[in-house]
C-alpha cells in the first residue's frame, strides 16, 4: 500500500479534502483505506498497482472541478473593527458637541449646510462641510453607527488614509449631484450621504475583487450581486421624516462609480505611506472648506 495523501484529522480543511479523496476514488472503484497516526497524522492509502489510476482520476476530477467557487476565506472579526472609523464618529460628536453648546448650531447649519442654491453661487465648500453637521442627536447617533458598521470595514481594507479620502470625494461627490438637480433654499446636512457612499465603496469593491489575479486593468464584474445587496442596504436606510433621500442614492452611487476605478488601480496608492499621504490630502480639503467658508461670511 502507498500514500497518496498526507493530513491531519485535527485540520477541518484537511479531513474536508481527505473525505472527497475517498468518495471520488470509491466513485471509480478504487481500494482506498485511510491510516491515522498518533500524532493526528492520517494517510489515505491505496495498493500499489492502483497509484497511478487512483491519481489520474483525482487530476481528472480536480480539472473537471476547477471553475466551482471555493468556500469564501475565513475573515477574521477584527476587519469589522476600526479605530479611524471610531475616531471619525467621535469628531462628528465633537463638533456637534462644540457648536451645540456654544450656541452656534442654527448659525452654522445655515453657514455650512448645502443648497443647491448656494452652491449655485460657488460656494461649493458647503458640500465638504455640510457632511460633519448634525439636525439633532437622534440623527448624529444614527450617522455615527453607520460610520463604525460600514465604514469600519472600508477603512480596514484600503487603509485609514485612503478610505476617509473616498469617503470624502464620494460624499461630497453625492451632494453636489443631487444638489445640482434643484435651485432651492433648502438646507441638507449629515454624514449620511457618506455613510451611503460606504456601502456603495465596500460593493465595488466586492465587484472588482480578484481583478488584479487575472491582471486586468478593469475590473471583471463577477455579479452584480454585492451591487444589489449595497443597494438595498442604502434604500431600507433612505426614508424617513427629513431624509434627503437623492443624497443617499447619490452618494451610494457615487462611491460605487469611485470604488469601480480605485480599486482595480489601487495597488500602487496602497499602503502606509500613501495613506499619511492621502491623510494630509484629507486635511488639507477640510481645511481649504472650513476657510472658504469663514471668509464667506466674515469678510
Amino acid at each position: 500500500m502507498k500514500s497518496i495523501f498526507t493530513g491531519s484529522i485535527h485540520n477541518k480543511n484537511s479531513r474536508k479534502q481527505a473525505d472527497l479523496i475517498l468518495v471520488v476514488l470509491a466513485s471509480q472503484s478504487v481500494r482506498a483505506a485511510i491510516e491515522t497516526g498518533p500524532d493526528g497524522s492520517c494517510d489515505i492509502l491505496v495498493p500499489d498497482d492502483d497509484v497511478a489510476r487512483a491519481r489520474q482520476h483525482l487530476k481528472k476530477y480536480a480539472m473537471e472541478n476547477k471553475d466551482i467557487p471555493r468556500p469564501a476565506p475565513h475573515v477574521p472579526t477584527r476587519i469589522f473593527f476600526s479605530p479611524a472609523a471610531l475616531a471619525l464618529a467621535f469628531f462628528l460628536a465633537a463638533i456637534h458637541y462644540i457648536i451645540t453648546t456654544l450656541g452656534l448650531h442654527k448659525q452654522a447649519i445655515l453657514n455650512f449646510g448645502s443648497s443647491s442654491y448656494y452652491l449655485s453661487q460657488g460656494q461649493s465648500f458647503r458640500a465638504v462641510t455640510a457632511l460633519f453637521l448634525h439636525s439633532d442627536t437622534d440623527h448624529l447617533l444614527g450617522n455615527m453607527a453607520g460610520i463604525v458598521v460600514l465604514a469600519g470595514p472600508l477603512l480596514r481594507v484600503t487603509g485609514y488614509g485612503q478610505g476617509l479620502l473616498l469617503l470624502l470625494a464620494a460624499g461630497t461627490a453625492g451632494n453636489l449631484i443631487s444638489e445640482s438637480f434643484g435651485r432651492d433654499l433648502r438646507l441638507s446636512i449629515g454624514a449620511s450621504t457618506a455613510v451611503m457612499a460606504a456601502a456603495g465603496l465596500l460593493g465595488a469593491r466586492r465587484m472588482t475583487i480578484g481583478a488584479q489575479s487575472n491582471h486586468s486593468l478593469f475590473p471583471k464584474l463577477k455579479s452584480l450581486a454585492p451591487f444589489v445587496a449595497a443597494a438595498t442596504l442604502t434604500a431600507m436606510f433612505s426614508h424617513g421624516e427629513n431624509t434627503d433621500v437623492s443624497a443617499h442614492l447619490f452618494g451610494f452611487l457615487a462611491g460605487t462609480g469611485i470604488g469601480l476605478c480605485y480599486y482595480p488601480l489601487s495597488a500602487p496608492l496602497s499602503g502606509p505611506v500613501m495613506g499619511r499621504i492621502s491623510f494630509a490630502i484629507v486635511l488639507a480639503i477640510l481645511s481649504t472648506a472650513l476657510i472658504r467658508g469663514a471668509l464667506t461670511f466674515f469678510t
